[in-house]
């Protein structure tokens, strides 16, 4: 059986515990329990509002009722002995509080802290201005055209404790704001522009001052239009114009694979033709390149990649290209992959002799007639395709011969 470990417990805290619940024993005994009589309540100072006190209202008698109340308990209230000397007390310091960030009241150039309660004294400070324009009630100053000696204002101050009312009058002295070189200069052009526009009240425009504290001045203004769209459309027209060229190039790229891939079983049949009355690759290539020109001069025919590139091929040979990679170079140049297969076709056999390429050629022309099929298959799906577009428009059109006649007669 596993035994339990037992931990001592210290002396000074059972000391500490039974310290406190004497103290609290014997502090109920002097008062008399938890609730003490009383007499009084304390009333709050002035300006700490309203007090609320929890007291037992024991009723004397046989039955010997205890009911509970709360008894509310108002601040106290100044006399008026108290309040005269409170006032002229307060007056010095409030004169010190409204100065905000001015020096003295005789040179008031920032706005005034104009305090709206004392709060040592519980006191309330209405404020009144006989020149709002100048400073307003809430210690606003506005001292733009203020005369270098200064513009006095009168402040109306009621100060009350909600019973005992006292009113100050304060005079403080707004002078004009301190300007470093640039603001004074647009000062005077402000002050200028102000003086032509009383003269010019009548005209249509305003004439601005050429001439300001002796120096002529010009004027601008950002323009209402604003151009800046220019190299932003200038700059996005180029990328589409690049995205434009792109796309050109890839159409050409994707009708000349089209038109190899067209021509190409018509090429491999001729080649079986020519191979199988016994000409050989290169006399083939000719009669091939040859018949393709005339047909071209004569008009009957427009220009094939695929012939066009045999007959450089031709031109190439003619120049004393090596036969084997004149073919190389037709299958690279067309790009495609039985053009590739058939420049290699031609090539082994050139090497090995021509007695096994008929039956090469055979098998090459079921598979490029195979795929010439395909390919008319897949332009006529993308040709119903594109018919689309002009067939919706052409229902929109006819719904709105329906529908607008309709609503027309309905309303």
């Amino acid at each position: 059986m596993r035994k339990s470990i037992k931990y001592p417990v210290p002396k000074s805290s059972v000391i500490c515990a039974a310290a406190g619940i004497l103290l609290y024993a014997g502090l109920m005994i002097w008062q008399g329990g938890k609730w003490m009589p009383v007499s009084s309540l304390q009333r709050p100072a002035h300006g700490d509002g309203e007090l609320l006190y929890e007291v037992i209202v024991r009723e004397l008698g046989e039955e010997g009722r205890e009911i509970p109340v709360t008894i509310p308990v108002g601040e106290r209230q100044y006399s008026d002995e108290e309040a005269e000397a409170l006032y002229d007390a307060v007056f010095p310091e409030l004169t010190e509080r409204i100065l905000g960030g001015n020096e003295s009241l005789e040179a008031v150039r920032s706005d005034l802290d104009l305090v709206r309660v004392l709060e040592p004294y519980g006191l309330t400070v209405r404020w009144e201005s006989e020149n709002v324009e100048r400073v307003d009630t809430f210690g606003t100053v506005v001292n733009s055209g203020v005369p270098e000696k200064g513009e006095p204002v009168w402040l109306k101050a009621a100060l009350t404790d909600g019973v005992h009312t006292r009113e100050y009058e304060i005079r403080v002295t707004v002078m004009p704001p301190v300007l470093n070189g640039d603001e004074l200069f647009q000062e005077k052009i402000m002050e200028a522009c102000r003086r032509l526009d009383s003269v010019q009240k009548t005209d249509n425009q305003l004439f601005l001052p050429e001439e300001v504290a002796g120096k002529k001045v010009s004027y601008y203004r950002e323009r209402e239009t604003d151009y800046t769209v220019i190299p932003v459309l200038g700059i996005l027209l180029a990328f589409l114009w690049a995205a434009r060229v792109k796309m050109n190039e890839q159409k050409v790229k994707k009708q000349r694979e089209q038109l190899l891939l067209l021509d190409y079983s018509e090429i491999v049949s001729k080649f079986m033709v020519f191979i199988s009355a016994g000409m050989t690759i290169r006399t083939a290539w000719e009669r091939i390149a040859a018949g393709y020109e005339k047909t071209v001069q004569t008009g009957n025919r427009k220009a094939r990649p695929a012939y066009e590139e045999m007959c450089h091929t031709i031109s190439q040979l003619k120049s004393g290209m090596a036969e084997g990679r004149a073919y190389g170079e037709f299958g690279r140049r067309c790009g495609l992959q039985p053009y590739v297969k058939l420049a290699a076709l031609l090539e082994q056999n050139r090497k090995t002799g021509s007695k096994n390429l008929k039956s090469a050629l055979e098998l090459e022309m079921v598979s490029a007639f195979e795929q010439r099929k395909n390919l008319a298959k897949k332009l006529g799906e993308e040709a119903g395709t594109k018919l689309l577009l002009p067939l919706f428009l052409m229902l929109g059109v006819v719904m709105i011969m329906i529908v607008v006649p309709a609503f027309l007669a309905i309303y």
